[in-house]
């Protein structure tokens, strides 16, 4: 005859263990999101990181660049002024001192640019220092939850492993015919057969139970099903 009270305490070995079965699985599910999470936060960081770089070596290039055309207008108009002296006509006079006052405008434009580029090349140095700091300390602190997470996945597969095999073998000390309902249960329910009572609700659908079939349940002394999924119910504290 079976021992109504030893299958009992199999199947709230059972419940537990799809329980955590569930609940890794769930776990699991979710670390990948997590994961992709903080690639995204790392790759964020990565472009910062990148742009205040590429706006630094824009900066510096056009700083290059009208050094290189002040020199070529500081040479010109060393070369005009000093072709002063060979003008002719009143007219080659004339469009000289023109040249040359457009020369020295366009100088004087370009050593003001220079000036405003080296207070922005430098303000966007200071920029780029801190944020590099910034960097560095987010890059490690998303680094280090990225490992953290990979291992929480490891962890969780290797528990679901054990579990999955420890399952059986609690099953094979069940009476056989409460484990051939159970594997009906369990097909019907997507592997979760066995359900514990939780405020009088069905830990499993959430349907609200009688007073009184709570109270069987608790006493743990016959098989009760949840009348609406139909899942065996049990008790047990956590």
């Amino acid at each position: 005859m079976p021992d109504i009270r030893r299958d009992i305490h199999l199947l709230v070995t059972v419940a537990r263990i799809e329980a955590s079965l569930q609940a890794h699985k769930n776990a699991l599910q979710k670390l990948p999101i997590d994961i992709a999470t903080v690639d995204k936060a790392l790759a964020d960081l990565e472009a910062r990181d990148k742009a205040l770089q590429a706006t630094l070596e824009e900066l510096a290039k056009k700083k290059r660049d009208t050094e290189k055309s002040m020199r070529e207008h500081e040479d010109h108009l060393k070369k005009s002024k000093g072709q002063q002296s060979l003008v002719k006509t009143n007219e080659e006079y004339t469009a000289m001192i023109k040249e040359i006052a457009n020369l020295e405008r366009q100088i004087g434009e370009e050593e003001e640019q220079l000036l405003i580029l080296m207070d922005r090349i430098e303000a966007a140095q200071q920029e780029s220092a801190r944020a590099s700091e910034i960097v560095k300390t987010e890059r490690a602190k998303r680094t280090g939850e990225r490992a953290t997470l990979e291992a929480q996945q490891a962890s969780l597969k290797t528990e679901v492993e054990r579990l999955a095999v420890e399952k059986p073998k609690i099953l094979s000390e069940v009476s056989p015919a409460l484990v051939k309902r159970y594997e009906r249960l369990s097909e019907r329910h997507r592997d979760v057969a066995v359900t514990r009572v939780e405020s009088e609700h069905c830990g499993a659908c959430g349907q609200q139970l009688p007073p009184q079939l709570a109270v069987e349940v608790r006493k743990g002394d016959q098989f009760i099903t949840c009348p609406a999924c139909g899942r065996i119910l049990i008790h047990y504290a956590d």
